[in-house]
């Protein structure tokens, strides 16, 4: 978990005391806890999207006078990785091509990587092409 790349101090402090209200420090608490925290409105209205008492996302939350295009893209990820959540009547705003449309997407990303640390492992580095030839 050192080399997770936060997009301020604000987004790691965010994700350290959300993961210790936690009863379980697991791949998909830490992958929530980290997109949540990518932007300080998610961050602000934390209470709304996740309820700590019964350990569940809270969907309504998607509805937030507080929403912009961006931190619904937050959210739709984070609910993605939790439990593979879309909306029914929108399916469509779940595809790559929606949700990393926007200046987040880094961030995104390395929630992806945090929620599958072991698929998403560095590549080794390409070979020259005389040493392929042999």
């Amino acid at each position: 978990m050192s080399n997770i790349q936060f997009r301020s101090a604000e987004h790691r402090d965010f994700f350290l005391e959300n993961m210790s209200k936690c009863r379980v420090n697991d791949c998909y608490h830490r992958a929530f806890f980290y997109v949540m925290g990518i932007a300080s409105e998610t961050r602000a209205n934390i209470s709304q999207m996740f309820d700590f008492k019964n350990d569940c996302i809270e969907p309504d939350g998607m509805h937030g006078g507080w929403q912009t295009s961006g931190t619904v893209r937050v959210c739709r990820l984070a609910f993605n990785l939790w439990n593979g959540y879309t909306d029914m009547d929108s399916p469509q705003s779940f595809t790559p091509e929606d949700l990393f449309c926007c200046e987040f997407a880094p961030y995104l990303m390395e929630g992806i990587k945090v929620r599958y640390p072991e698929y998403c492992r560095d590549l080794p580095a390409p070979r020259k092409q005389n040493e392929l030839s042999r």
